[in-house]
């Protein structure tokens, strides 16, 4: 009589995600084994010009020792996850070493580097973004793009005449952005890099969890991880997701009014205000594209929309862009709150500084609703009820023979689709 071992053969191990995550931790080795030989290279620690991190506070030798044993680990996970036949005992080590490099890598050696960068790239895209969206919907004869045409006319109009919106503010604001890049340096290539090799581990912990699950399960996964039960829970953590930066995102784009909420007098310019405006509309945008993924849009593309109108939605379309978003918030908590601490304690200035930037609970429930989203397209059909609600009504080209006809036209129409 087999036993679970012997079926945990036909697993299929990840053995690609495996290798190639082990390859990168292993070039980190080597810049660990460089700032234990050569401690004048090291950027960190106590010479580190960035505090809103968790290296700041860790010195050349114990970063490099860090680094030596996650390669270590990374070594030992990469043999266990790759062997040709996956046994339970395996994928529990492997899985467990994946999820201690995730941690490791993400949210000590990674910093807000990701985040920033995201932010600011968003802030110099969002506008080009939202003129072309606006003038696409005007275009296809769209109401909502009429409306937002007429709203950025308003604005445009209103900036001109107060003498807000210049060539030499617009200029001013494109120097600004790249500053803000330029601050960071090597430190944002730094923190891209540490946390891709986290967001591989943290793939590699999904893959083992999947392999682990169907072993336990007899080749079942669990109920809440089929589309219907990631439809019941990823609803609730996917609005709960959207509202995060949405108190950031409407206090930014109060700098385009009278009244800048959180604007000192002394910067107060045409420059810095787009600056602002720019982070809002991004993180406004975010709340949207965040509800999207519970949205029938979010599966099937409208049909105003040229070229792709109407078609459903590839998953990575939507996976990838949450799930980089997801990383970012994660990885930038950590250093987000020691900063905090180190500069305010843990007062009321700490408090209203989370809930403007809520990273240690963004990250996860974004991560959580991406998840779900994954989870609910894996099938990669798309519902009844989202087609309809996207296509809009139809009318029927043939015309009915009779009012029964009619009759069971209605009744198919009124069918609810299964969960």
């Amino acid at each position: 009589m087999a036993t679970q071992n012997d079926d945990a053969c036909a697993v299929k191990p990840p053995r690609g995600p495996a290798a190639a995550t082990g390859m990168l931790t292993l070039l980190v080795a080597g810049v660990g084994a460089l700032w234990l030989g050569r401690p004048s290279i090291y950027p960190f620690g106590s010479a580190d010009k960035v505090t809103v991190s968790v290296t700041h506070l860790i010195e050349h030798r114990l970063a490099g020792v860090m680094l030596l044993a996650a390669a270590a680990l990374g070594l030992v996970a990469t043999a266990f996850a790759a062997r040709r036949c996956a046994r339970g005992t395996s994928l529990r080590i492997a899985g467990a070493i994946a999820v201690a490099e995730t941690l490791f890598f993400g949210l000590v050696m990674a910093d807000i580097t990701l985040m920033v960068g995201l932010a600011y790239s968003l802030t110099l895209t969002s506008p080009l973004i939202v003129l072309t969206a606006v003038a696409v919907a005007c275009v296809r004869r769209q109401r909502i793009g009429y409306l937002a045409a007429g709203v950025v006319l308003a604005l445009a109009t209103v900036g001109v005449a107060t003498g807000f919106l210049t060539v030499g503010s617009v200029s001013r604001f494109a120097r600004n952005v790249g500053h803000s890049f330029a601050s960071y340096d090597l430190r944002l290539l730094w923190g891209i890099g540490m946390s891709a090799i986290a967001a591989g581990w943290a793939f590699l912990t999904y893959r083992l969890l999947h392999q682990s699950m169907l072993l336990r399960g007899g080749g079942q996964l669990p109920a809440w991880t089929t589309p219907g039960g990631a439809r019941r829970w990823g609803r609730f953590v996917t609005i709960a997701a959207a509202l995060c930066p949405l108190t950031y995102g409407l206090l930014r784009l109060t700098w385009l009014t009278p009244w800048p909420v959180g604007l000192m007098g002394s910067e107060d310019n045409p420059a810095t205000r787009m600056q602002g405006a720019g982070l809002g509309v991004a993180a406004v945008g975010g709340t949207v594209l965040t509800l999207g993924l519970i949205a029938g849009w979010g599966e099937r593309f409208p049909r105003w929309l040229p070229m792709v109108g109407g078609r459903p939605v590839p998953p990575r379309v939507a996976v990838i862009p949450g799930g980089v978003v997801a990383a970012a918030a994660c990885v930038a908590a950590p250093g987000f709150v020691l900063h905090g601490l180190e500069s305010d304690g843990m007062g009321v200035g700490m408090l209203l500084a989370l809930l403007i930037f809520p990273f240690p609970v963004w990250g996860p429930l974004l991560a959580a609703a991406v998840l779900a989203y994954r989870l609910r397209r894996a099938s990669g059909k798309v519902s009844g009820a989202t087609a309809a609600a996207v296509d809009g009504p139809r009318r029927s080209t043939a015309e009915p023979t009779s009012r029964v006809a009619d009759a069971g036209i209605a009744l198919r129409s009124l069918q609810v689709p299964p969960a």
